[in-house]
């Protein structure tokens, strides 16, 4: 499990057959098409001639000298692909590209919307040549609609998608979240629907073309966002601003405090957490721990002194220890590691997270390996390609024997439709997974007990209760929990679409019994509780495997089933900590102190994990036979920063913090006229600079004409960009920037997403109606197809809502014997806990 892949071997991945065209130029395509190549696929890049992929322009580079064969970006995200040059701008190389598309399977483009169109490679012209062409196409707003062609960077689209709005510190400027986060994001899903593509492309014998919206990926993302939309939905609220700074106090306690040494991440959410955290920091003291037991939530006029003692505790004691010690009593906190920690971790060499490989250029480095474990997964074949490299050497003129369509075109197409997955997933990493594989038509059926909160949420709430907690009381329609607040609450039912819900309490032998049942006639079982808890209630992965051979059991630990950390306690922040994003996190040189919790473990987590079911299944055709995934998400999430663990070895150096800031690009968020709007802008290049001078007017700007200048002078030239921004509406800065081709966009609320005249074109709120609820809009898909179909049902169930259906026609049980459970109070639609 925990040996590092075997770059030598010859033993057909999971993926292997499979022939994908990448024409993308930046990151959230090359992710797309390298998970694609890492797991077997033979990817074949079409670059530009002497130019190549914008990614070789962006380093960083070995001692920042730049050279198109050493970014190390570049190097990260092209492990396993082949590189031939074709300019699309000429007959012959669109030529290259047709003839390449005869005998492809896929294709990810990343242009702006029409450009394929311009240059009379559209889609229609793709499928008149392969008519099961998977046409994959990723941009900033999506194909259709009033943003189609604006122009956008990460920032852009972190501000008008993501959860920006709620970042940051009340009164300051929103937040965005360190390095390309976002774009990884939108790769990773990008490569889920093009793998179930694939599947619909066998299924009716005819391609699709797909619709990946960056917008609309984050809107959907796991990060809080939908939570935060569908509750604006519920109840007409926007999340408040600061809601996830540092030291939030009240009924949670978290953020990052800093140690002698460096930083912890502290995320204290329960009493039990606090109780520990209170004799850890007492220093055998039982007069501070009879002060302060019990008083997680109610530190009243002690919280100031509190938390000053605390932040003096942590300041003098080592990173290392204090995580060592918090384990020991099973508190979450965590160190926050740097990159150079990171490529030394004993847990992650133990685990053989990293790859050593040769590349011509650069030589020997360490890559960040598998993002998943499972077998014919991963493996790191060669290195990043040259440019042009394999000119010569395409599969250009092997041809392929046609495929049949495994059945015919019914009356829906949906990628997944047949296959059964099994639901023992809490939280929102392990739903949100499960999510996508139902909008691929997947019939997911949740066992939830009806003794535990399965869904966040226990049936004590009441209205009074929950207005007692702030903002959570707007999660429930009219902030009301009623009667089932289980039933009613946005943190769950935001990724319960598509879903079924049967009661099945497995601590009984009856429930048990069911699961067992159950697990017989599935072809997929997805779980994220802690290490061991599946063995505890006897229903262990290899248990499972040899009662149903064809089962894919994907398994979500954070750090992984094995190695020295890896029954460590915490939530997405801290194991975000553990892998370098959260030293990078805060505001432009400040301290990560300044950043408060970062969730995008949980936003990182869905799409991985429906890649990961979706390669396993492909994989099934050929051996039909299931097995383990283990999804360790903190590797899942170390993708993400493969290009700094390149630059530490290139340079020797870890990622500054810089906040809203970036290294090639002037930009930064900045406040409108109106009250709390901000808008974030980025110049890109001289030309956009230009636009922008031109819109500013005023004395000064020739200092930003030049890359090197608006380097030198990011501070003067932004001072400028704010003090032209703060007296126009956020609405009027975003219309005159984008009008000259300046990417530009409003950080926004909840309520200004549910009236975005753009989505609302598009169609992207789904409105559904459940009687535990009422008619109200959900956030949308994750992508949109022309091809096959995409689900999206009932917008819930209800608790046991399903009961019937799982228990007499999937599993068998006579009117009796599921009257008798139901007698028993074993079986209900009502949860207890």
């Amino acid at each position: 499990m925990s040996a590092a892949p075997n770059a030598g071997s010859s033993a057909p991945q999971a993926l292997s057959g499979l022939r994908v065209l990448d024409l993308s130029r930046w990151i959230a395509g090359e992710y797309a098409t390298k998970l694609l190549a890492d797991f077997g696929a033979d990817v074949i890049k079409i670059e530009k001639p002497g130019e190549g992929s914008l990614t070789r322009r962006v380093g960083p580079f070995p001692h920042d000298e730049p050279d198109p064969e050493a970014s190390a970006l570049f190097l990260h995200l092209n492990t396993d692909k082949r590189s031939v040059t074709a300019d699309l701008h000429t007959s012959a190389g669109r030529e290259t590209l047709l003839r390449l598309v005869d005998n492809a399977d896929a294709l990810v483009e990343s242009f702006r919307p029409g450009h394929l169109e311009r240059l009379e490679l559209g889609p229609d012209v793709l499928h008149a040549r392969n008519p099961r062409l998977v046409i994959t196409r990723i941009s900033p707003f999506g194909q259709t609609g009033p943003y189609r062609d604006w122009e956008a960077t990460g920032i852009v689209l972190q501000a008008m998608g993501g959860p920006m709005h709620s970042t940051g510190e009340l009164g300051r400027a929103p937040q965005r979240k360190p390095g390309h986060l976002e774009h990884y994001t939108i790769g990773r899903s990008a490569g889920a629907v093009t793998l179930g593509a694939l599947f619909a492309a066998q299924r009716a014998g005819i391609g699709s073309v797909i619709d990946v919206s960056g917008h609309e990926v984050l809107l959907a993302g796991a990060d809080r966002r939908a939570a935060t939309l569908l509750a604006a939905s519920y109840s007409g609220m926007n999340a408040p601003r600061g809601v996830r700074s540092a030291h939030r106090g009240k009924g949670n306690f978290t953020g990052p405090f800093r140690a002698r040494d460096g930083y912890v991440m502290l995320y204290v959410i329960n009493a039990a957490h606090w109780n520990r955290l209170i004799e850890m920091i007492s220093d055998g003291d039982p007069a501070f721990v009879e002060r302060y037991r019990d008083r997680m939530s109610r530190l009243g006029d002690d919280a100031d002194e509190f938390t000053a003692y605390l932040k003096d505790w942590f300041a003098a004691h080592a990173k290392q220890q204090i995580m060592t010690d918090g384990e020991a009593r099973r508190i979450p906190v965590t160190a926050l590691l740097e990159i150079d920690e990171l490529f030394h971790q004993p847990h992650a060499r133990d685990r053989g997270a990293y790859v050593r490989a040769r590349h011509s250029v650069v030589g020997d480095l360490d890559y960040v390996g598998p993002p998943w474990r499972m077998a014919n997964g991963y493996r790191l074949r060669t290195t990043a390609p040259l440019l042009g490299q394999h000119d010569a050497t395409t599969w250009v003129d092997v041809p392929r024997a046609p495929a049949s369509p495994t059945s015919s075109l019914l009356a829906t197409n949906y990628p997944l439709q047949g296959v059964r997955v099994l639901d023992l997933t809490v939280v929102w990493s392990g739903p949100g997974s499960t999510a996508l594989l139902g909008d691929l038509g997947a019939e997911v059926i949740r066992a939830e007990g009806n003794d535990r909160t399965s869904r966040q949420v226990t049936a004590a709430f009441t209205k009074q209760t929950v207005a007692e907690t702030g903002y959570h009381a707007n999660m429930y329609p009219d902030s009301d929990p009623g009667t089932r607040p289980y039933d009613r609450c946005a943190i769950f039912n935001w990724h319960a679409r598509n879903k079924l819900a049967a009661c099945m309490n497995l601590d009984t032998p009856e429930g048990h019994e069911a699961v067992l049942r159950l697990i017989s006639i599935c072809d997929v079982l997805v779980e994220n509780n802690s290490n061991g808890v599946l063995e505890k209630l006897g229903i262990g992965h290899e248990e499972l495997l040899v009662r149903n051979p064809r089962l894919i059991v994907a398994r979500m630990p954070p750090m992984g089933m094995s190695g020295p950390m890896s029954n460590y306690l915490g939530y997405g922040p801290n194991f975000n900590a553990l892998v370098g994003i959260a030293a990078m996190d805060g505001y432009e040189g400040e301290t990560p102190e300044s950043a408060g919790e970062n969730y995008h473990m949980d936003e990182a987590a869905p799409a991985g994990l429906a890649f990961a079911v979706l390669t396993a299944l492909w994989d099934r055709r050929r051996t039909g036979r299931g097995g383990l995934i283990e999804f360790a998400q903190a590797e899942n999430v170390m993708q993400e920063i493969g290009e700094y663990f390149l630059d530490y070895q290139l340079n020797d150096r870890n990622p500054p913090i810089r906040g809203n800031s970036d290294p090639h690009l002037l930009q930064d968020v900045f406040r409108a006229v109106e009250d709390d709007r901000w808008v974030a802008i980025s110049i890109r290049d001289d030309q956009d600079w230009q636009a922008l001078a031109k819109e500013i007017g005023g004395e000064g700007l020739d200092l930003g004409a030049s890359a090197a200048g608006r380097r030198e002078h990011s501070r003067r030239l932004r001072d400028q960009i704010a003090a032209w921004a703060a007296p126009q509406s956020s609405e009027r800065i975003v219309a005159r920037l984008q009008s000259v081709g300046v990417p530009a966009g409003e950080v926004m609320t909840e309520l200004r997403v549910l009236d975005d005249p753009h989505l609302r074109a598009r169609g992207w709120f789904q409105e559904r109606t459940h009687p535990a609820v009422g008619t109200h809009r959900y956030p949308g898909p994750h992508w949109r197809a022309d091809g096959f179909d995409l689900a999206f049902g009932r917008p819930l169930p209800g608790f046991g809502e399903d009961n019937e259906y799982v228990y007499l026609d999937l599993l068998g049980y006579t009117a009796a014997e599921y009257a008798a459970l139901v007698e028993r109070r074993l079986v209900t639609d009502e949860q207890f806990a």
